[in-house]
């Protein structure tokens, strides 16, 4: 259980340092070159080195396994979909406002940052609600015996 709750909080926390250096680098040096403060997301990729280093000895029952299964799944689906969603305004925006049949390349990753944040987002928020539901009925049960 603490294994999950750490990946979730770990995720939140990139994304806040993400928003953060995006927020601090803005008024300096522009929205499109502050997208890059979002290469901290890369700091995702220590997550396994952490499951299996300082975890190693912490058992993981089904719906631990379960929980972070969906998560991650919800997670995917909600970054993919906010994916498009920003194509596609962004197709509509530049079709409609600047007359071009195709979005400009060095646009291009706006919605993939977006996606990538928001399915962050969904990620953690959603295994850490699991968490906190299943505590709950947890001690409910335990009240009625």
């Amino acid at each position: 259980m603490y294994r999950n709750l750490f990946i979730a909080w770990y995720c939140l926390g990139i994304l806040a340092l993400c928003f953060t250096a995006y927020l601090v680098a803005l008024p300096f040096i522009g929205a499109s070159r502050a997208l890059g403060s979002f290469g901290f997301l890369g700091l995702l990729g220590f997550i396994p080195a952490f499951r299996h280093a300082v975890f190693r000895g912490e058992k993981q029952d089904e719906r631990d396994v379960s929980f972070l299964q969906r998560s991650v799944a919800f997670g995917a689906i909600s970054g993919i979909g906010a994916s498009g969603v920003v194509t596609a305004v962004l197709a509509v925006v530049y079709r409609f406002l600047h007359g071009l049949d195709s979005v400009p390349l060095n646009v291009f990753g706006l919605p993939l940052t977006c996606g990538a944040a928001v399915g962050v987002l969904a990620f953690s928020v959603l295994l850490l609600l699991f968490y906190y539901k299943g505590e709950h009925a947890d001690k409910e049960n335990n009240l009625e015996l």
